[in-house]
Parts: structure tokens; C-alpha cells; sequence
């Protein structure tokens, strides 16, 4: 095959649900490829199978971040609104801050991987892969 086709083909994005599975479970949201972070923060840049850029565009994982924020607030509202509803009428700030404090340092740390995949497959549920974003892994390439 032609590699001038082969970098023009668009490969069809996957259904919606299949992207937010995908997202959600760490799997780049174009082919499935599991195994995209190094160490536990850090998300390669390409995905190894495929060859998909996550960040399509400068700034793109500020909505990883508006998520990783909103996923961080909400659990630290469950945590509150249940903390007082267990110890009321008698309410102490020292019990629901020990609860909360572990939330709001842990989590962002821990699900930062996750809201970065999971910004990504929303990303492509509203704008679709476009020719030549997905042409191929480094294996795949280094084939042609």
C-alpha cells in the first residue's frame, strides 16, 4: 500500500460509549492500548499501538484538569454532607477535616492518569480523529 494513503486513511472513532469506557479504564480511546503511563503521573505522548497524539493541541489537558478538579470537590462534598449528618447535632471541624485532607491530597494525584485518558476520549466524541492523527505505532511505522 501506498504510505502517502496510509497517512491520509481516517480511522473511525469509536462509539461514544467505547470512548468513555475507554477513557475511564486507562486505554487510549482510539484503539484500546492499555499500558500508556509511565510510572503513575506521567501519560506517553503517542500511544504505542496506534500512534495517536493525546494532546491535540497546546493546552488540551486543562479539561483533565477541570475534571480531576470537579471528580476532587465532589467526593470532598460526600465527605462533608455525610460527616455532619453522622456526628449531628454535635458537630466538630476536627474529625471532618481529618477525613477530608487525605481526599484533597491523594485523589488529584491518583486519578490524574485516568482524567487525562478519560479528557481525551471526550475530546474525540466532539471532534472526531481527522486524517493522519492515528497512522500507526512505533512498530507500525518502522514496518512501512
Amino acid at each position: 500500500m501506498n504510505r502517502r494513503l496510509v497517512h491520509m486513511t481516517v480511522r473511525p472513532t469509536p462509539a461514544r460509549g467505547t470512548l468513555l469506557w475507554r477513557g475511564l479504564t486507562r486505554a487510549c480511546a482510539v484503539c484500546g492500548q492499555r499500558g500508556l503511563t509511565r510510572r503513575w503521573v506521567t501519560l506517553r505522548e503517542d500511544c504505542p499501538r496506534c500512534g495517536f497524539h493525546f494532546e491535540r493541541k497546546p493546552g488540551h489537558f486543562v479539561g483533565a484538569v477541570g475534571i480531576s478538579t470537579n471528580i476532587t470537590f465532589g467526593l470532598l462534598l460526600i465527605t462533608l454532607v455525610a460527616g455532619i449528618g453522622i456526628m449531628w447535632p454535635d458537630l466538630s471541624p476536627a474529625p471532618l477535616l481529618l477525613a477530608m485532607l487525605p481526599i484533597a491530597v491523594l485523589v488529584p494525584i491518583l486519578f490524574h492518569p485516568t482524567a487525562k485518558t478519560l479528557w481525551v476520549a471526550i475530546d474525540l466524541g466532539m471532534k472526531p480523529l481527522e486524517a493522519g492523527e492515528a497512522v500507526g505505532g512505533a512498530e507500525e511505522r518502522s514496518a512501512k
